[in-house]
């Protein structure tokens, strides 16, 4: 029998088998010690990818991340359509703050090998890239406020919404404020300040929603370099009617027609879509038929999906992607048909497998090549990455491995659990010939 190393693209896990019947032995994370064991292994089949891989996974632990970009570009060379070389270059890149290039990577490796098993923990990384690169452009825009270029005239903001009563509706604040933007954007009218962006700078700012006002919106405007923002509120008394308002404010601090809204809670996403259409008449734009239906149809299938999918972005937001998963799943469990929800469920959930797949590399010190980590590391780690995502619902939370691993939805039917059976199986592949 012989034995050889296997490139799980997805998982990024490798396996030595037993050669000639001699013993395997049991692996263990890579650590930093083997770095002068691996150098030498890989200087001596310098065609084996894998090895390469371990190497720069090892020296990126040990803060050498110059050497690791080195041979994760090696291992990349050897085996292009694997996610791990990306994944520990962008990492490498990102820390010295080289933002661009690390989205720039993993936007090439996804339009090439997006369909690979384990594309999707490349996409979390660029997400997570996304937020490190706004957090950095809103510390020097608020350090550069002064000498900031003017406004551009035509470019509109929408902060987060400011809620009152029943805090179990707080997430609406960014839940509306994220439908509403979306609106907008159906338009394609308005150049559009990106939610991340907002983000990062109310964060830098330490600016919570309940705290803005007309002046602290001319302000972020201005640091954003958009002329208008729009400033919503919602109430939510607990024994009356929803109410929905927004205003927009200009650079000035002027208030550019206030405009409000109220009904049943339940029906808040329509209330929505009146104020999107009014704030686009009151930006100057008038709408056709079909751009109003369109904005009509933009919205989930029920309140408590949207609640859910609102809860999932606020989690987002303060980069806690386990429990955004969680809330996205839950949103598509009440709509099924929610594919926003799908979308942003997938990237959450990829965050945490990018980590587990550089995580979950292991080595055979005796043999000197990488190994799979097996049910041992890998397997458990992303298995209970997986049920932790899916854990209101885990029964129905499922992997779909047949497309690529990169798809991953919330069923009704409890029978279709076989693809979370799918995610564990293609985490560990070995060949024995």
């Amino acid at each position: 029998m012989t034995g050889k190393v296997f490139t799980v693209r997805g998982l990024l896990t490798w396996s030595v088998l037993a050669v000639s019947g001699c013993a395997t032995v049991s692996p263990r994370p890579v650590r930093t010690d083997d770095i002068p064991a691996l150098r030498e292994r890989a200087g001596r089949t310098p065609d084996d990818g894998n090895l390469h891989f371990l190497l720069a996974s090892a020296l990126a632990s040990s803060a050498q991340c110059d050497e690791a970009v080195i041979a994760a570009r090696r291992g990349r060379a050897l085996i292009p359509n694997d996610p791990t070389g990306p994944i520990i270059i962008g990492q490498c890149l990102e820390e010295a703050g080289e933002y661009d290039a690390a989205l720039n990577l993993y936007v090439s490796f996804l339009a090439e090998h997006g369909d690979v098993p384990g594309a999707q923990g490349v996409e979390g990384r660029r997400v997570v890239a996304l937020q490190l690169k706004a957090r950095a452009t809103a510390r020097e825009a608020v350090q550069n406020e002064q000498g900031l270029a003017p406004a551009e005239p035509e470019t509109v903001g929408v902060l987060p919404f400011i809620v009152d009563g029943d805090p179990n509706y707080q997430a609406l604040s960014v839940g509306l404020a994220h439908m509403l933007t979306t609106d907008l954007a159906l338009l394609r009218r308005f150049p559009l300040v990106e939610r991340v962006q907002l983000d990062a700078l109310l964060q830098e700012l330490e600016l919570a929603p309940e705290l803005i006002d007309p002046a602290t919106a001319a302000r972020t405007g201005r640091l954003m370099r958009a002329s208008r923002m729009v400033l919503g509120t919602v109430s939510v008394p607990r024994d009356a009617q929803a109410r929905l308002g927004g205003n927009i404010v200009l650079e000035t601090g002027e208030l550019v027609e206030p405009f409000s809204t109220e009904g049943e809670l339940d029906d808040i996403l329509s209330m929505e879509k009146s104020l999107a259409i009014r704030i686009a008449e009151n930006l100057g734009y008038q709408l056709s038929d079909a751009e109003r239906q369109r904005i009509l149809e933009n919205q989930p299938g029920s309140l408590t999906a949207f609640l859910a999918f609102s809860r999932g972005l606020l989690s987002e937001s303060l980069g806690d992607f386990e429990a955004a998963a969680a809330f996205f799943g839950e949103a598509v469990r009440a709509d099924p048909q929610y594919g926003e929800a799908q979308v942003k469920l997938r990237t959450a959930a990829g965050v945490g497998m990018g980590q587990a797949q550089v995580a979950g590399l292991t080595y055979t010190p005796e043999a000197g090549a990488g190994t799979s980590a097996g049910f041992d590391a890998v397997a458990n780690t992303l298995a209970s990455s997986i049920l932790d995502i899916a854990s209101h619902q885990p029964e129905r939370a499922t992997i779909d491995a047949g497309t690529g691993a990169t798809a991953v939805d919330l069923v009704p039917e409890d029978t279709q659990i076989l693809p979370l059976l799918d995610a564990v199986i293609t985490i560990i592949i070995t060949i024995s010939r």
